[in-house]
């Protein structure tokens, strides 16, 4: 339970980033008590910080947090002591796992119908997979343009998913009403903050590994960031820190609500390739802006054409990372060539997405289902086909055993089913979850 400071009222289910009197709200615990020793001989992970998250009758946990942190090649090039921090090795692949495991822990009690959250995709991708684990249906509200991994991970974890506008600011109040309407528990971080007390762990590692001066942040929604402030925060309350690392935000020009008013030009509203960082008009702005400036940090503006080259450089970093978290090599280059960093600082950039979970290329889509494995389940949706007929209904040449092999591996993914024999054939249909595949990726 939370309580308004300034009217008064209790919040215990959902906790909104702001009463209703308009005063924002933040969870808070009794920082005397919180003995930092303890953590030494926990294991790693995220409720190894149990005394600053909020008390649960059950975890539910995949064993997210305590990635790894590795020192970059780049920082000895650039002459700069650079980490990377591989948020891509949480169960489901990003930083948002760390929401998923408090959200859905917290929410267990009041969450009968379900969870629900609003996303571009990584926060849909772990809810999806935390209410697997909790026996729980998980609904996802996510815009017609968001990566095709991240579809595939949402459906094959059983998520109901709901397509609704060209980006993720219109999925938001969308996710709420229908959570009211369907007593669904929302973790959607504007709705709900419950889930920052899980990104916040983030920063409690950073401290423990390298205690950073600088810690760049890919922002969309500018939940992570505040989020990380929040944790660096509260380690300045224990009395562990005395200054706040600088926390820098990366957005792309086409996409730039938050970085714009840090560094003073004009906002950009438009689509980005970058789709984890397509967030027009963050409900978070405000916070983020604040967890920047408090920390003395600042923000930077990528181009489109520079995303391809963080990607790479990461790539020989031994990293793969998405667009959406590539924008922190561009960024971390500019601001050493504007000679913002001095030669002993720290610095710690936050690789937030896999790059399996999303690939974009102009025109042109390529996602681990497609090719022939989709030309299958297209014809299997008309009807129940056999090997043979499969084969010779395909478009393009193939050989017949490698379409027996697309078929059993559709099989085990859960994508196509027996329908029937006859005589030695076994004729095979779609199955509910590869027809939901189908229709999410041909909208």
């Amino acid at each position: 339970m939370i309580k308004c400071p300034k009217c008064g009222r209790e919040y215990t289910s959902l906790l909104p980033p702001k009463c209703s009197c308009g005063t924002p709200l933040e969870i808070r615990y009794d920082y005397s008590k919180v003995k930092i020793n303890k953590w030494k001989s926990r294991e790693k992970g995220v409720w190894k910080y149990k005394e600053l998250l909020p008390p649960v009758e059950k975890v539910i946990s995949l064993k997210e947090g305590g990635t790894p942190l590795v020192r970059a090649k780049l920082g000895e090039k650039v002459g700069l002591e650079v980490f990377i921090k591989d948020e891509t090795r949480n169960p489901t692949g990003s930083f948002r796992d760390r929401l998923a495991t408090v959200g859905v822990s917290y929410g267990l009690p009041w969450s009968n119908n379900g969870f629900i959250v609003a996303s571009d995709g990584n926060a849909a991708a772990s809810l999806a997979a935390y209410a697997a684990r909790a026996n729980k249906e998980a609904f996802v509200v996510v815009p017609k343009k968001v990566d095709r991994g991240k579809l595939i991970q949402m459906i094959a974890f059983g998520a109901k998913i709901i397509r609704y506008g060209d980006s993720v600011d219109e999925c938001i109040e969308y996710a709420s009403e229908l959570s009211r309407l369907n007593g669904l528990y929302d973790i959607t971080p504007e709705n709900n903050i419950i889930g920052v007390e899980g990104q916040k762990t983030l920063a409690f590692e950073l401290w423990e590994e390298v205690n950073p001066t600088h810690v760049i942040v890919p922002t969309g929604s500018g939940s992570n960031i505040y989020s990380i402030y929040k944790g660096f925060k509260e380690l300045l309350e224990i009395g562990v820190i005395e200054e706040f690392p600088k926390l820098i935000a990366v957005q792309t020009e086409n996409c730039s609500p938050i970085a714009a008013e840090i560094i003073d030009i004009p906002a950009k509203r438009d689509f980005t390739k970058a789709l984890g960082l397509y967030v027009k008009d963050p409900i978070n702005k405000e916070l983020a802006i604040n967890a920047i400036k408090e920390s003395k940090g600042t923000a930077v503006v990528i181009r489109e054409d520079e995303l391809d080259l963080g990607e790479r450089v990461l790539a020989k970093e031994g990293v793969f990372a998405e667009y959406s978290s590539a924008v922190v090599i561009p960024a971390l280059l500019k601001l050493h060539e504007g000679g913002y960093f001095e030669k002993d600082d720290k610095i710690a950039l936050v690789i937030t997405g896999s790059g399996l979970k999303s690939y974009y290329v102009e025109e042109k889509e390529r996602f681990s289902i497609g090719g022939t494995k989709l030309n299958i389940l297209k014809l299997l949706r008309e009807k129940p086909m056999y090997g043979y007929e499969v084969w010779e209904n395909l478009e393009k040449p193939i050989k017949y055993q490698a379409v027996y092999q697309h078929v059993k591996e559709l099989e085990s993914l859960g994508l196509i089913e027996e329908a029937y024999k006859r005589g030695r054939r076994t004729y095979y249909r779609l199955t509910e979850k590869g027809q939901r595949l189908l229709e999410n990726f041909e909208e």
